[in-house]
Formats: C-alpha cells, structure tokens, sequence
C-alpha cells in the first residue's frame, strides 16, 4: 500500500471517530508542506466551536498515538515550510435566523453591522495577536506566506487579518486569519467577541481594504504591550486574567529566549523545538 494511501485511510478513520465522539469534521485536504493537513469543522454556536477544536485536539492525540504517530498543532517547525495557522471563520444572526452581516442592497454586500464589528478588528487587532499568536515561535508566522502582516481586512484575499466571504446565497462571514495552531481557542472567541463588539458599540468607521497604516507586532514581546495598553481587551477579558497571561509569556518566555539572542536563526528554532514541541 502506498504511503498516501496508507494517510488517507488513517485520516478518514481520524473523521469517521471524531464523529463518534460529537466532533463533525467537514473537510480534510493535504496542505502545502509535508505532513500538514488542514480540516475544517460544522458550524456550531457560540463557544461549541471553542469546545471542538479544543476536544478535538485531545481525541486526535489518544487516536494517533494508538497508530504510532503523533500529530503537532505548533506553528512552525521546520525552516522553509509553511506554517500552522487556526483560521475563525464566524458570521452574526438575530433571533429571526437573519445573517445580519450582509445586506444585499449593499454594492459590497457589507451591512452597517458588519462594517463596524470589522472596523473594532482591526482596531484591536495588534492587542488580539497577543491573545491568538501565544508563543515566540508563533511570529515566524506573521507576515510570511498567505499569513497577516498588517491589521486589515479585504474580501476573499487571504493576505488580510480578516477575511470576508460572500456566499452565493448572499450570506456573509467573516475569517479571523491571525490564530495560529498553538492559539487557545477559547482566547481567539473572546478576544474575536471583544474586539467587534467594540467596534458596534463606538460605531468605528471601516478603513479601505488592505490599508497597511497599522502594522501587526512583529514579536511576542511587542504584541504582550499592545495587549496591556488595549484598554477594551483588559475590561473585556478582565485585568486579572491580563495580568497573569502578560506576566507568564514575558517571563517564562520572552524573557527567557533573549539569552538566546546570539543563535543563528536556524539553532533559535531547534531552542523553539524544545521549548514548544509536544507533541499532543
């Protein structure tokens, strides 16, 4: 039996058990780099999305260990190849069943809802890479390929921060493209649902698509200030919570890796590989 044959049976034995377990896998297709698959899961509600992904990783574990592989949500883990981002895509309905982030009377098909809940996305954004890019290796990531760099958004161009897709049928949803495969699921929801509500709230003005005036934090140590001096995300997250999450990455991690400074930038990823690399 081929090799590819051999993965795909596994991986289809993979979605036929997550759904035994509650877990509805859609989609799986092979990535650009070796090993990398991505799969896409059922819509849900609220925070069962969050539950999914987050159950999910630990069930594919106990399944792939029994197979004797092991499966790796880090971001990066080999220098040149892609790496492992944890695209939310989510849209917006009232009590009527009504998507009220499109208005088809709209030339772009953008209601005024949505146009504000994606202008507090981007606002927020530099204090969300924080939230949603948690490690040191994460930020091999930003700005690399079909990755962010700025704090933007666009329809259907996987460059931007946030992602805008139109249906055929006129439904429209929106992809935050900042979380990476090491993020926590349940900080990309509530930095997500912080961010845009704000947005509502102050009635924030879109900028145009792919504007690049506000770059994102290049290294976690950046986006850690960004968090702190987001206001909006201490309330909304609560200042406890902020505290704890800035002091643990900035001094078991941040501060820990400038003693590496002097590595070359291939020796700094085998030092990533042992702090992060774990394989679930």
């Amino acid at each position: 039996m081929a090799v590819t044959q051999l993965v795909e049976d596994i991986l289809m034995d993979l979605v036929e058990s997550m759904k035994k377990i509650g877990i509805k896998i859609e989609t799986v297709m092979q990535e650009s780099s070796s090993g990398q698959f991505e799969m896409t899961f059922a819509v849900v509600e609220g925070i069962e999305a969050a539950d999914m992904l987050a159950d999910f990783k630990t069930a594919a574990y106990v399944y792939l260990q029994k197979k004797g592989l092991n499966v790796e949500f880090m971001t990066c883990l080999h220098p040149g190849l892609d790496s492992n981002g944890c695209h939310y895509n989510f849209s917006l309905w009232d009590s009527h069943g009504r998507n009220v982030f499109a208005d088809l009377d709209d030339e772009e098909k953008l209601s005024t809802i949505s146009r504000h809940w994606l202008a507090g996305m981007v606002e927020h954004a530099p204090a969300m890479v924080a939230l949603m890019c948690p490690t040191i290796n994460c930020f091999r990531r930003i700005g690399s390929e079909w990755a962010p760099q700025f704090a933007n958004w666009a329809e259907e161009n996987r460059m931007a921060s946030f992602r805008v897709k139109i249906e055929r049928g006129g439904n429209v949803y929106i992809e935050n493209r900042l979380p990476s495969g090491a993020c926590n699921p349940y900080l990309v929801l509530a930095g997500t649902l912080a961010a845009g509500m704000d947005g509502l709230r102050r009635k924030l003005v879109l900028p145009r698509p792919m504007d690049e005036s506000l770059r994102l934090p290049p290294t976690l140590g950046d986006a850690l200030i960004a968090l702190e001096m987001d206001g909006l995300m201490r309330e909304a997250l609560g200042e406890k919570l902020v505290e704890l999450f800035v002091h643990s990455k900035r001094t078991f991690e941040v501060d820990e890796f400038k003693a590496f400074g002097e590595l070359s930038d291939e020796e700094m990823l085998l030092k990533e590989k042992e702090y992060y690399y774990h394989p679930y």
